[in-house]
């Protein structure tokens, strides 16, 4: 009798082995799936920054090609002696000082010797509005 329940416990300890065994397997694979599962996701959300980064950086360099279009454009008009509202000139002053901040902070090499006479022409024709008090 002693023999078989010695037996009979030793399976039961070798069963309690086998299903610890088998859950702690069960575990680390789960665990390398939601490792893998991470990795993917990391590659994922790096792919997506780069593209972001990209277009930010495509955006801004637009957003500096208009201001510079605009700034061309008014001292085009200025020197056309069109007249401008005080809101006017501080909006293309807005630009210029966007459009300066960008070709010498965000992208050093772009090219700037575009607009560099029309905002020097630009500011020059603000302070002698300023001055003899003509804006329309």
């Amino acid at each position: 009798m002693n023999g078989i329940i010695i037996a009979c416990g030793g399976a039961l300890i070798a069963a309690v082995v086998s299903l610890i065994q088998l859950f702690a397997q069960r575990r680390w694979q789960k665990q390398d799936r939601t490792a893998d599962r991470i990795t993917d996701l990391s590659e994922k959300i790096s792919d997506v920054q780069t593209t972001l980064n990209a277009h930010i950086k495509a955006d801004a360099e637009n957003d500096a090609r208009q201001a510079r279009r605009r700034i061309i454009s008014f001292s085009d008009e200025c020197r056309r002696g069109l007249q401008h509202s005080e809101e006017a000139f501080t909006s293309i002053m807005d630009d210029i000082t966007d459009y300066k901040y960008y070709c010498e902070h965000v992208n050093p090499k772009f090219k700037n010797e575009k607009a560099v006479h029309s905002i020097k022409f630009i500011d020059e024709v603000y302070d002698k509005t300023k001055r003899e008090n003509k804006f329309i």
